[in-house]
């Protein structure tokens, strides 16, 4: 009985082992199928992901970059001329590579520039919109401000200024200055991003990056600096090298800059353009940036002289609005150039020296030439008033816009100075120079930034030996230089004016000597103070204007009984 139990516990040890054994078995041998089937489904699926995850097509990556670009960059259309224009072959140049483009051409309102009316018709392909917009900037009564502003039309976060007659071949550059202006740091132009950055999309760019075009000169600079003087009503261009420091490019080019830069602009759409964008940016102090790639040229534009020089005459009076505009009365210009018959008459010479207008000016300017400054002043001739206006209480009016007397005024002041100072010494009258014109001779030997007129005084016992004085005491005389002489009405001392109509001028205050005593003859106020006729025995002399000029001895002293200061008391006084 007890083997029997033995052989029992032996066989039902045996049997839960194989049991044991059997679902092992079962359970590893799933798990593993389980594994494998994991493996093999993963294998599977690989090649499948493969077209869906990897590269895309040549045709959708066109479409992405279209896209991009679309949704980047607006291109506008401004400064043309609608008497002759390329802007259909142009735009249809940029829809055939770009389809959909945002397009915006902006139109002056004068008739000189929207006569004739441009029409623009495209045969839409499939998929095509209408996104080509013609705007007036003309004022509109019936129109509210947000619709007069061309901004509202703009939605992408750049705009590129493009100028007349260009052809788009392809997308390429338009990708490569999206990708610049969207980076910093790093060289400009290389493929290569290891020292780039990537801008943030809501930050503004405060740069233009100027691309230039393929037919533009390359043995010359197209590069100007501008240096502008408010105060001074001086505005400065000087012909530059380095790209780097390019305020102004005078050659063709396009502009890519950001919209925001543009909404903090006060006119960036006025006339002349560029050249108006440009001095805004200059204001703001907007970075510039060459790139060094070219856009394709279109069909060559105003080859005939009749349209040459009407586009010549219309940015001639821009630039005249714009100087007045910007209250600039001289303008300064230092190019590399000789002027000759054959450079003025060539194709690159469209305007003559000395002419408003830059083009031909800066674009041709050789550095291998020395430095030649030109000087042009306007605003202030003799068939225009003078710029100073009527004077209350010896202060001008541009004296409260913190400014000086333009310097057009003060050329024609040194001008009418100049000829009565050659009258006075022809026929021999005794002269001197007075009040603060004195002042400013001895601390300066030149005009004061102020002054808006000068005193000569001088022993009305002469007042016969100028015949243009005698003349003028009945009525106004005109000499035969065009100066306009007139006996004052507040007084009985004279006054020569640059011409009839402009009233820059000079006084000549007429002194009476009585013994040791010299008096005003004729005229009142704070200028006609006695003195000592000691002061004028001997006269001395001071340089004022590049010429020795007649003044009192003692001079310090004899300013200071007039209650005049002089603020140095370095001088160059000899006595006679």
């Amino acid at each position: 009985m007890k083997i029997f139990r033995f052989r029992l516990v032996k066989v039902l040890l045996l049997a839960f082992l194989i049991v044991n054994l059997v679902f092992f078995y079962y359970t590893w041998n799933t798990l593993l199928w389980r594994r494998i089937s994991k493996a093999l489904a993963s294998s599977s699926s690989e090649p499948k992901a493969g077209p869906q995850v990897g590269k895309l097509s040549a045709k959708d990556k066109a479409r992405n970059a279209n896209k991009h670009i679309r949704k980047s960059i607006t291109i506008v259309f401004y400064g043309h001329y609608n008497f002759e224009h390329d802007l259909k072959a142009t735009i249809d140049s940029i829809l055939d590579v770009i389809p959909n483009m945002p397009i915006l051409v902006l139109q002056e309102g004068a008739a000189e520039y929207a006569y004739p009316p441009i029409k623009y018709e495209r045969n839409l392909t499939s998929g095509e919109e209408h996104t080509v917009r013609f705007m007036s900037l003309a004022f509109d009564v019936q129109k509210t401000h947000d619709q007069l502003d061309p901004l509202r039309e703009i939605h992408t976060k750049y705009v590129l200024f493009m100028p007349d007659s260009v052809r788009l071949s392809s997308k390429n550059l338009l990708q490569k200055i999206l990708r610049e202006i969207n980076t910093v740091g790093g060289n400009i132009g290389k493929s290569s991003q290891q020292h780039r950055v990537t801008i943030a999309p809501e930050q503004t760019v405060r740069r233009l990056l100027i691309v230039p075009f393929v037919g533009n000169l390359k043995s010359f600079s197209g590069c100007t600096q501008i240096k502008m003087d408010l105060p001074h009503w001086t505005m400065e261009y000087v012909a530059t090298n380095n790209s780097a420091h390019c305020d102004l490019f005078v050659q063709k080019h396009a502009i890519l800059l950001d919209v925001e830069v543009l909404r903090s602009m006060p006119e960036p759409f006025t006339l002349p353009f560029p050249e108006m964008l440009y001095i805004q940016a200059k204001i703001a102090n907007l970075a510039t940036t060459v790139f060094p790639q070219y856009f394709q040229e279109g069909r060559r534009l105003f080859s005939s002289f009749h349209t040459k020089q009407r586009r010549m005459e219309l940015r001639r009076r821009q630039f005249r609005d714009m100087y007045r505009k910007l209250q600039i009365k001289r303008i300064v210009r230092r190019t590399h150039k000789v002027n000759t018959k054959a450079s003025t008459n060539s194709n690159n010479a469209n305007w003559q020296p000395h002419s408003l207008v830059l083009d031909s000016q800066f674009s041709s300017s050789n550095f291998s030439l020395p430095q030649v400054t030109e000087i042009d002043l306007f605003g202030c001739e003799r068939t225009t008033k003078s710029c100073i206006g009527t004077v209350y209480n010896n202060r001008p009016f541009y004296y409260y816009l913190g400014k000086h007397t333009p310097p057009c005024c003060l050329d024609k002041l040194k001008t009418t100075f100049n000829h009565v100072l050659e009258e006075f010494e022809n026929v021999g009258i005794r002269y001197w120079l007075d009040n603060y014109s004195l002042k400013s001779a001895i601390e300066t030997n030149q005009l004061s930034p102020d002054a808006y007129d000068i005193d000569i005084s001088f022993n009305v016992q002469d007042l016969e030996r100028s015949n243009a004085m005698k003349k003028s005491q009945s009525k106004p005389f005109v000499d035969n230089e065009g100066f306009y002489w007139i006996k004052a009405t507040d007084g009985h001392y004279f006054r020569v004016q640059f011409s009839k109509l402009n009233q820059v001028g000079v006084n000549l205050l007429p002194y009476e000597i009585t013994g040791n005593e010299v008096r005003a003859n004729g005229f009142f106020g704070w200028k006609a103070s006695s003195f000592s006729a000691d002061y004028l025995h001997p006269m001395s002399t001071v340089l004022f204007l590049g010429k020795s000029v007649m003044c009192p001895n003692n001079v310090l002293e004899y300013l200071e009984s007039k209650d005049i200061k002089v603020k140095s008391e370095d001088m160059a006084i000899e006595d006679e």
